[in-house]
């Protein structure tokens, strides 16, 4: 396997979904929402998480069901972003790494496909059919490349909030991952199946079209 170094960022209020409850550990099914995300990356040797908000129920549930993650605290996390978020959990990571928000569901089948996509050395960017409330869409070129980020639906794509990421050094400055990202496009995209939890809708929706859980 070529990805070693998965960093999950589940700092955030999550206030949007308005449960008073970190979004990583909504019940979806028998289990919280990270408990998926922890099966899914078993066999990656290093995984960080960024916490911040009821940071220690976040990491009590986690080393439950695997006791060598490495925490880092983002103890700013009412007022930051994701991008500080990361800069936080990668800072003084110098391989490649995959990132994942905290609050994502990933299709199984999808995700050990996106996985043979990983090449170290080369950036990848991961795109969904689009769903959220709140999405950021992307535009492809003839190549299958990402070459724009919007708010607006110029594409039925948007960016999962997965990425792959070789060759970029993500920065403190308050903005979005995804715009920190902006000044390398255009990189090469792979589709997963996914979905992000953001709102009740997208809870909703989620718990809608979920068979395997």
């Amino acid at each position: 396997m070529n990805v070693k170094n998965v960093v999950i960022c589940a700092a955030g209020l999550g206030s949007r979904l308005g449960l008073d409850t970190p979004k990583c550990l909504v019940p979806i099914g028998k289990h919280k929402l990270i408990y998926y995300l922890l099966e899914l990356i078993k066999d990656i040797p290093n995984v960080r998480i960024v916490v911040g908000f009821k940071e220690e129920e976040v990491i009590k549930y986690v080393r439950s069901i695997r006791d060598d993650v490495v925490f880092i605290r983002n103890s700013n996390y009412s007022s930051t972003t994701n991008a500080y978020s990361l800069h936080l959990g990668t800072k003084d990571l110098k391989e490649p790494f995959l990132t994942i928000d905290g609050d994502m569901i990933l299709d199984p089948t999808s995700f050990k496909s996106l996985l043979t996509k990983c090449v170290p050395g080369e950036d990848l960017i991961v795109i969904t059919e689009a769903k959220t409330e709140d999405a950021v869409f992307v535009k492809l070129n003839d190549k299958k490349e990402v070459v724009e980020f919007s708010r607006e639906p110029f594409s039925k794509y948007e960016w999962s909030g997965v990425g792959y990421l070789s060759n970029i050094k993500i920065d403190k400055d308050g903005q979005y991952v995804y715009q920190v990202i902006e000044k390398y496009l255009p990189i090469k995209s792979a589709e997963l199946t996914c979905w992000e939890i953001d709102t009740p809708q997208d809870l909703n929706n989620t718990l809608n079209y979920l068979s395997f859980i």
